[in-house]
């Protein structure tokens, strides 16, 4: 299926810094999102925690589907553009030629998400999850903004073809509810703290 760029080679470039993000930090998320919440559901038991951990797992699925959306998309939309760099090149037009870009998505095991409990426990161990999580929380915000910058570069230069609508339909449902995500790890961070200095004071 053929792309329509305005810009064929600043095309790449973006394809390629969005497989990048994909592939690099929204990938390194993913997984260091899931170690956490996996570590929590071990070390910290209760009605809100589970209510927390159960966004969080939310959050974590919405991260892996624009990850692999991400990817899916600049490896389609950046491989076809160096098929026509190639082209191009073969007549006589000059200019860059890319690599073929990544198209392995991550395959990360969905998260069970925490039934309701009336036990409360929070391991001493759910300090170092905390410090974890306020990490995850820093790395969100960075991936979200750069997100939204490459993609609407991406989007005003690259106007047709490649199945674009597809790709606006995906990238439009993660920046609609982004914010939500933000909120519900940074809810989650600072109950956990809460929870995590109460622990403290007892020992």
């Amino acid at each position: 299926m053929d792309i329509n760029v305005s810009n064929l080679d600043l095309g790449y470039s973006q394809c390629e810094d969005l497989n990048r993000l994909g592939t690099e930090t929204g990938g390194e998320l993913v997984d260091r999102l899931a170690e956490t919440i996996n570590n929590l559901k071990a070390h910290w038991v209760g009605s809100d925690a589970s209510n927390n951990i159960n966004k969080l797992i939310a959050v974590h699925k919405a991260l892996e589907a624009i990850v692999t959306d991400a990817i899916t998309v600049s490896a389609s939309a950046g491989n076809r553009i160096v098929a026509i760099q190639e082209v191009r090149n073969m007549n006589g037009g000059g200019g860059n030629v890319g690599a073929t870009l990544n198209k392995n998505v991550p395959n990360a095991a969905a998260l069970a998400e925490c039934a309701d409990t009336s036990e409360y426990y929070v391991d001493p161990a759910a300090a170092s999850d905390y410090a974890s999580l306020q990490g995850v929380c820093s790395e969100y915000d960075n991936f979200k903004n750069s997100f939204s910058s490459i993609k609407d570069e991406l989007l005003q230069n690259w106007t047709a073809g490649s199945d674009r609508e597809s790709a606006v339909a995906a990238f439009n449902e993660f920046s609609q509810n982004a914010d939500t995500y933000s909120k519900y790890l940074t809810e989650a961070r600072d109950n956990l703290g809460i929870a995590v200095s109460n622990i403290q004071q007892l020992s």
